[in-house]
Parts: C-alpha cells; sequence; structure tokens
C-alpha cells in the first residue's frame, strides 16, 4: 500500500498489536526502527524478520532519552523518518479509591507521556522533511466507561480518552505541513495485556469478552496491524485526525 521503503518507529514491538505491526509493515517493506522496555521479548520480535531491515532500541519510552534515541536511530541508519507508530502502554483495573499516586504516574507514563515524547521528537524531523504520519493507539475506551471482573478500568480509560485528544490536537496542528496523524481505537484484542496464568481460565475470558462484541469474538492483533497499516499508507492520504474504530461492533450496541 505505497509505503515500501518508507522508515517507521514502531514502539512496544515485544509482542501483541506492536509485534504484528512491525512483522505487517516489514512484510510491505517499511524500514523499521523497533523499540519495547524488555530488551528480550524485544530481540524475540527482531529475531522474526527475513531480511528486513530493522534496527532495535530497548527501553522506557515515557523516558526522553529513550524518544529522543529512536528518532536518532531512524535518522542514523535511514536517514529520515517517515512513520510513527505509539503503540506501547499497559492496562489497569482498579476502582478510584484503591488506586494509588503511584499507579496514576505510572500508567499515565506509560500510555500517555510516552506518546507526548515520541511525538514531540519526531514531528521536527518529519517538518524538515515535509511529510511524516503517526498512529496513536487509543480504543474503545476512549469513548465510554467499562469496568472488568467487577472492578473499574477508569484510569486506563483516562489514558486512551488522552491518546484520542493528542491526536486530534497534534492532526489539526501539523496538517499544513504535511503531516498526518490518527489514531485507531481497537475493541478487546488478544494479547498478553490480560494476566491469568491458567490456559483454560484465560481461553474463557477471552471467549466471554468476545461475546461482548456483535462479531461474538476478540480481535487477533494482526487485524489491528492491517488498520495501521492502511492508515500509514498513501491510501489514506486524505485521513487526518481520525479515530478509526476497529471493535468488532462493540460500539453500536
Amino acid at each position: 500500500m505505497s509505503i515500501k521503503g518508507k522508515v517507521a518507529i514502531v514502539t512496544g514491538c515485544g509482542s501483541g498489536i506492536g509485534q504484528a505491526t512491525a512483522l505487517r509493515l516489514a512484510k510491505d517493506g517499511v524500514r523499521l526502527v523497533l523499540n519495547d522496555i524488555d530488551s528480550q521479548a524485544l530481540a524475540g520480535t527482531v529475531a522474526l524478520f527475513q531480511g528486513a531491515e530493522a534496527s532495535q532500541v530497548p527501553g522506557d519510552v515515557a523516558q526522553e532519552s529513550t524518544a529522543k534515541s529512536l528518532v536518532e536511530e531512524a535518522c542514523r541508519r535511514f536517514g529520515r523518518v517517515d512513520i510513527l507508530v505509539n503503540n506501547a502502554g499497559v492496562h489497569h483495573i482498579g476502582d478510584i479509591d484503591e488506586t494509588s499516586l503511584e499507579d496514576w504516574n505510572r500508567v499515565i507514563s506509560a500510555n500517555l507521556t510516552s506518546m507526548f515524547l515520541c511525538s514531540k521528537h519526531a514531528i521536527p524531523q518529519m517538518l524538515r522533511q515535509g511529510s511524516g504520519t503517526i498512529v496513536n493507539l487509543a480504543s474503545i475506551s476512549s469513548f465510554v466507561g467499562q469496568e472488568m471482573n467487577g472492578k473499574s478500568t477508569f484510569l486506563y480509560n483516562v489514558t486512551k480518552a488522552g491518546a484520542l485528544q493528542l491526536t486530534r490536537s497534534l492532526a489539526s496542528r501539523y496538517a499544513p505541513d504535511g503531516i498526518r496523524i490518527n489514531c485507531v481505537c481497537p475493541g478487546a484484542t488478544r494479547t498478553n495485556a490480560i494476566h491469568i496464568e491458567d490456559p483454560v481460565e484465560l481461553d474463557n475470558f477471552w471467549k466471554a469478552v468476545g461475546e461482548a462484541h456483535p462479531l461474538g469474538r476478540v480481535a487477533d492483533p494482526r487485524e489491528i496491524a492491517s488498520v495501521i497499516a492502511f492508515l500509514v499508507s498513501d491510501e489514506a492520504s486524505f485521513m487526518t485526525g481520525s479515530a478509526v474504530v476497529a471493535d468488532g461492533g462493540y460500539l453500536v450496541r
């Protein structure tokens, strides 16, 4: 989809949507700079590539030094930054009266500060080029209040609402400069963000979650990666500031 040879930074590539996105972009001929806070998981993702051009920069993208290093590595090795996919993040389940300030700061940092910092350092390079595109990972949680297992997911929801507004604000600001910024809002997607050790119990959990979606199932990370691949391609050249919902029909109910 018109992205062969472009240069992309993808965060949170150790597993899940980030890994699926990296693999999809590599298949489409994109040159990659990949990140994850877990260096072993990141190395495992890189090992899956077949002849793709890829660099890896492990570290916490909620730290400015890591976000800056990603852009520097892309420019050092490939000379530009065409695509940024802000995927890194964590989930959180807990009511407000049992959520500590440390919890708040940790989730805000991982889910929202990371997007701010990576965008802060990628956009100046895109401005110099006169082009670029960013995709932020928002969620159906950007739009609705949710609970899980009798507890609120309010803190996660707050960060995903922030990702949606960050997308809109930056899209408005940088559209005249040739930079497109969109977000993807997935429904439940089967990743390792939910930690249930018993495999049967885990399967039952995802089955129950899937039943809340009109399509009757949760998403595979590769389905979300396909949406991201479209948004960063020239096929989506007239799209900016969009929140693309890929939720199996969840929000229509």
